[in-house]
């Protein structure tokens, strides 16, 4: 299914940029975009979805390439995955890296790959088990990311682009479960939509 929906997103890009290449030559692109975006992390280990909201600033080099860095904060506590013996958590992700792909002078089609991190919060020891485990009262936790995946723009003026990313968020968990435990990878459903304001 996932795959079916990226090669419809690249036939219908191709659609829109193939006749707008002269267009493009007489355009431009906006060098800097600063954008504000609502984004839905799906934790499909824990069977959780987060919603949240963040910003992002990227740097056109050229039409095709891109660096960028965007900031995530998901407001709603829930159970520190790093250490599920701890609750109340919120979390923070930030992501730092590069686009490449196409576009027209209307909409673009962008492959991205951002490398960044995912913090667990400050969060509490679960009262049920404070007497059990000899463990601090409190934790947090910062684990490694990594955003693959595909980005669709759409440009309805110069000076704004309205952006759609749907991607695998990858969070590798040093030590699942607490110190000493063993480390653990998850694969996890990632969609944005947001607004830039290009200059």
């Amino acid at each position: 299914m996932r795959k079916m929906f990226f090669i419809g997103l690249f036939a219908a890009a191709l659609l829109l940029i193939a006749p707008a290449q002269n267009a493009q030559a007489q355009s431009e692109t906006p060098k800097i975009e600063f954008g504000a975006q609502y984004t839905v992390l799906r934790l499909r280990d824990f069977d959780t979805t987060d919603s949240g909201v963040g910003g992002r600033i990227t740097y056109n080099i050229t039409d095709s390439f891109g660096i960028e860095g965007e900031f995530n904060f998901f407001p709603e506590k829930r159970a520190n995955f790093a250490n599920p013996f701890y609750l109340d958590s919120r979390r923070t992700q930030g992501l730092f890296g590069v686009k490449y792909g196409m576009r027209s002078e209307k909409a673009g089609i962008f492959g991205k790959l951002r490398p960044g991190f995912v913090h667990f919060g400050e969060s509490t020891l679960n009262p049920a088990i404070q007497f059990i485990l000899p463990v601090p009262p409190t934790a947090s936790s910062t684990e490694f990311a990594l955003d693959i995946g595909g980005v669709f723009e759409l440009y309805p003026t110069r000076a704004v682009a309205l952006r759609f990313d749907l991607g695998d968020t990858i969070i590798r968990f040093g030590h699942f479960g607490g110190a000493g435990a063993p480390s653990a990878t998850t694969h996890n459903l990632q969609f944005t939509a947001g607004v830039a304001f290009r200059f």
